[in-house]
């Protein structure tokens, strides 16, 4: 039985360590190695070449779903004359997102922190020191993508990032209760849902009400690392237990994107591209062919 996910590669996969890979090179490496679909980022709305070689190259690749991963500020009191340019820039990408593929996803999320400085510890920053000024921007901004997503056709999630206003999945439910979003739903970036020491774990996150309409998964690993927060590894050599995280999820009837992150790591991005999604690809069989194997397994 096939993984019931969409297995979607992120961009970041292919940048850093003086790589120039050109975009229909990135995608066909997604095509061949077997992932469903592509995650872009960043590329700005008024970047025309950018968007007519990933337009290129989505077709070309024979890929079936694209997504991309916007980020807005506009929320801090030193941000907040660009509030209007925000919205109508993440407005302009869903656009053009749109038009290379009529059913792509966003992945949205606000990095504006509240806390004004980048702390060693997350717990002191991003939403846990947002006013009520800040929750209402949050969600003035929401209710404008979530409605252009709506008219687009689109679907949409939130991101989860460490120091950024979503920066938990408690502040994405947040979110999308104050803004009555009807299409962007929570999503769980497990990289830094497990570094954020304010983010408990993860069946606790799931039992969250308004967790049940997951809309994204994203996989990445990692190590501590002294003096720094994190180091990313592949996903089946690092701190996070990757197998549970998916048997969990799987539990739970989840059957949206999974992508595949490899941010920071070097090497061939062609192996690691394989060796992930090969990877996620054993577990599922795994737990297929002895479901005693899934610590969650009801």
């Amino acid at each position: 039985m096939p993984v019931p996910n969409e297995l979607i590669l992120f961009n970041n996969h292919f940048v850093m360590h003086r790589r120039h890979y050109p975009m229909h090179t990135r995608l066909a490496i997604a095509a061949d190695t077997g992932y469903d679909g592509y995650e872009f980022h960043p590329m700005e709305p008024t970047d025309d070449k950018s968007w007519d070689e990933s337009t290129a190259a989505f077709r070309a690749s024979g890929l079936k779903r694209a997504g991309m991963y916007v980020v807005s500020k506009g929320i801090n009191d030193d941000e907040y004359d660009k509030f209007d340019a925000e919205v109508g820039r993440a407005k302009a990408m869903i656009d053009r997102l749109a038009a290379i593929d009529p059913k792509a996803f966003v992945n949205f999320t606000i990095m504006s922190n509240p806390a004004g400085r980048s702390t060693p510890d997350y717990r002191d920053a991003g939403s846990a020191r947002a006013e009520t000024r800040h929750w209402e921007r949050t969600a003035r901004m929401m209710k404008e993508v979530d409605d252009h997503l709506a008219l687009r056709g689109l679907s949409g999630n939130l991101y989860n990032h460490v120091w950024f206003m979503i920066d938990t999945p408690a502040a994405e439910l947040r979110a999308i209760k104050e803004s009555g979003a009807k299409v962007i739903r929570p999503g769980i970036a497990m990289f830094h849902a497990h570094f954020h020491l304010g983010v408990p774990d993860l069946h606790e996150v799931m039992a969250q009400p308004g967790m049940e309409r997951l809309g994204y998964l994203a996989l990445l690993n990692g190590w501590p690392k002294p003096a720094e927060p994190f180091r990313t590894r592949p996903l089946d050599d690092g701190n996070i237990d990757i197998a549970a995280v998916l048997g969990l999820v799987w539990s739970k009837g989840y059957t949206g994107p999974i992508i595949s992150q490899a941010y920071d790591l070097g090497g061939d991005a062609y192996l690691t591209a394989k060796r992930s999604i090969d990877y996620v690809r054993e577990i599922h069989d795994r737990y297929q062919r002895n479901p005693a194997l899934n610590p969650h397994a009801i």
